[in-house]
């Protein structure tokens, strides 16, 4: 997977399709992105075509739990008591904003990608934020395409785990 796999043409078709997306996310997540901590939102029209990209800075310590967060560390712009709760706080801190104004544009689907430093796979932690973002979506009745992981040099889709469901 890389932009330079991209047709000229890639605005005009869906971002449906996983393959094409994931070129997608390559392109627009810089590598100054990933070693910085990103959070980048792809707005796409009631077709799934490209429409607008907005990217997000994460708190330093984005990836890190949050009670491995001392006294004396703060994530950016917050103090160190008003933390949000771990993963799902951080992902709904960064899409809190966003989300209203998307609803207001019936149909539109988001591509969320996660720009992050360090190894091309994190299970623990991308599960964690394709999981929060799944749910933050589904909750605000946004489509979600599709969430993505880009490293310094990979792009993959985490696959969130299914939620069980109480038998009736």
């Amino acid at each position: 997977m890389s932009f330079q796999n991209l047709p000229p043409t890639w605005t005009s078709q869906p971002l449906s399709d996983p393959a094409r997306a994931a070129d997608v996310v390559d392109l627009m997540v810089t590598l100054g992105d990933r070693r910085r901590g990103t959070f980048t939102v792809l707005l796409c029209d009631p077709d799934n075509h490209y429409r607008a990209a907005l990217t997000l800075a994460l708190p330093e310590d984005f990836a890190t739990p949050i009670e491995h967060v001392g006294p004396h560390h703060h994530r950016a712009g917050t103090a160190s008591n008003h933390h949000p709760a771990g993963t799902a706080g951080v992902c709904s801190s960064a899409l809190d904003p966003i989300l209203p104004a998307v609803r207001t544009a019936p149909g539109t689907g988001l591509i969320l990608a996660l720009g992050r430093p360090g190894p091309p796979f994190q299970p623990e932690m991308d599960t964690e934020w394709a999981e929060a973002a799944t749910r933050i979506c589904q909750a605000a009745d946004v489509r979600l395409l599709g969430f993505y992981v880009a490293s310094a040099d990979h792009i993959y889709q985490p696959q969130p785990q299914p939620q069980t469901q109480a038998a009736a």
